[in-house]
């Protein structure tokens, strides 16, 4: 079945907020949260249409959504422990959105998160910055010599 303009629209706007969400981005950014509600408003048009696609491919558009949905959400958490933990809840995409992917963009996106969260988490307990540097206010201990 040939895919509507509606269908295609989404995709192609689904496609820039996954490449989107892959990169690194301004906290300050705004239209990724845009487009997310944007693709959302797709969905439900789609899903209303008479001439929709498979469930199936709507189930998969819907997974890809929710996931960006909450990927956003989970950003707005104050502590990296709680965006790990609402990470690990995330469900990526299974299938690619498009011919081109070998491996769903979202499972991409999950992983760059995930590896994010770990990362921020371990600065947070080891009281380092982002270059792996101590903090300035922890103390730096002399090594301890006791084998003369």
């Amino acid at each position: 079945m040939v895919a509507s303009r509606l269908e295609l629209n989404l995709v192609r706007l689904l496609c820039r907020c996954e490449a989107m969400a892959a990169e690194k981005r301004d906290p300050e950014e705004w239209r990724l949260e845009k487009y997310v509600g944007a693709l959302e408003d797709m969905l439900q048009a789609l899903k209303a249409q008479a001439s929709k696609p498979a469930s199936e491919v709507i189930s998969e558009y819907s997974r890809k959504v929710d996931f960006l949905k909450g990927m956003l959400q989970a950003e707005k958490l104050t502590s990296s422990s709680e965006k790990a933990l609402a990470n690990q809840l995330l469900a990526p995409g299974r299938v690619p959105t498009t011919a081109r992917e070998r491996v769903p963009a979202t499972k991409t996106v999950h992983l760059q998160s995930r590896a994010r969260y770990a990362s921020e988490m371990r600065s947070e307990l080891l009281g380092t910055d982002s270059a792996g540097e101590p903090a300035l206010d922890v103390r730096k201990r002399a090594p301890c010599h006791t084998h003369l």
